[in-house]
């Protein structure tokens, strides 16, 4: 995937000072090839930080003593499940808000949209790795890279120190589910509110696979909320994975590891968010949580929000219909990537995921192409 770039430069640009030198301070070790990145980031941290001050004084007093107008509405799932396709066909929704790309960068920067947005416009990549989804400063995002630049208590922190990901988890999904941080249920809540505010919504739709294992944390916060968790076959799930994240990680950490590490890391978040979703989804109050299939999803998405809009949300799909019909004609030019494997890895790899494989019960998906001979079938 190397046509995919972004400027030398860290997605933490949108940090203020002390959150930007406590993750580096957290994440320990920087390799010398990123020094560059890491003074040029340091320098727009300084330059764009003091527009936090202007947040301060507006969004910050807009929002103080709001709450949202209905219960959110979380997505869950593990990365490459289908929860972006989800996520951008619910927010057709006019009523529907969401944390825009903008916000995941510089989320205490609302109010100084006019001057930033340009600038990203400017330099972020048209299309996503991997998928070619659609990328834009105003589109729907997923909110952890938001959070990653208000607190340390951020999974995603482990983009930037992948050798570190197991410590990330417990900070920033085992302890927020404990209650243990003090400050990450507000600024959680403000965050989403500002982007209510943003996109003018009735209901907010969030997007964030790790969510996926942060249920008691969400559930404290909001009680009421619904939740949306989508699955997909768990080899389909773990080989779009890997090869997204082989193709992101470069641009972003600032230690390198290498494939095989990569690998063990998509395995191990697997079974821990799966296991984590399947623990606590219980404490979801009846009728607040729906799980679908992605292969279901994907034959039938019409019926699907239909049922997402009646069964769950209990709302009128009627002004969502015409923005759904036309973002799903869209979507169907779009093309599902194949995975080429040597039969004997695959099995490996159907041995490493029975469990998961027998419970939704999957078994070798469309997606994957059995190559009889080859270099990794030895």
């Amino acid at each position: 995937m190397s046509e995919f770039r972004i400027p030398p430069v860290s997605t933490l640009i949108g940090s203020g000072p002390l959150n930007f030198i406590r993750v580096l301070h957290d994440g320990g070790r920087i390799s010398p090839e990123f020094y560059g990145k890491l003074l040029l980031s340091s320098f727009i941290v300084s330059a764009v930080s003091p527009f936090q001050l202007v947040d301060h004084f507006t969004w910050d007093r807009k929002v103080k003593n709001k709450s949202l107008e209905k219960p959110p509405l979380f997505i869950l799932g593990h990365w490459r499940s289908g929860t972006t396709f989800l996520h951008n066909l619910l927010c057709q929704d006019p009523r529907s808000g969401y944390v825009t790309t903008f916000q995941s960068l510089f989320p205490g920067q609302m109010a100084s949209q006019w001057l930033f947005k340009p600038l990203m416009k400017m330099t972020m990549p048209e299309k996503r790795p991997s998928d070619s989804v659609k990328l834009g400063v105003d589109l729907p995002q997923e909110d952890e890279f938001a959070m990653g630049n208000l607190t340390p208590e951020s999974f995603y922190h482990f983009f930037y120190f992948p050798e570190k990901y197991k410590h990330y988890r417990r900070l920033a999904i085992e302890a927020v589910n404990k209650g243990d941080s003090k400050s990450w249920d507000d600024l959680y809540s403000n965050m989403l509110l500002k982007a209510a505010l943003n996109t003018r919504a009735e209901r907010l739709v969030v997007k964030n696979p790790v969510n996926t294992a942060r249920i008691p944390a969400l559930l404290r916060v909001y009680p009421d909320a619904r939740f949306l968790f989508i699955h997909r076959n768990p080899v389909t799930t773990v080989l779009s994975t890997i090869k997204f994240f082989m193709a992101v990680m470069p641009t972003l950490w600032f230690h390198k590891v290498d494939d095989a590490f990569i690998e063990e890391m998509v395995f191990d978040n697997f079974d821990y968010m799966m296991r984590s979703f399947e623990e606590h989804k219980k404490s979801i109050p009846t009728g607040n949580l729906m799980e679908i299939g992605y292969e279901d999803f994907e034959s039938s998405p019409a019926l699907h929000a239909l049922k997402i809009y009646s069964d769950l949300l209990h709302d009128d799909i009627t002004p969502f219909k015409e923005k759904m019909n036309e973002y799903l004609s869209l979507q169907k030019a779009h093309k599902v990537n194949s995975y080429g494997i040597g039969s004997i890895k695959l099995k490996k790899l159907m041995t490493r995921l029975d469990f998961w494989m027998e419970k939704g019960g999957y078994g070798v998906p469309k997606e994957v192409v059995i190559k009889e001979i080859s270099p990794d079938s030895h």
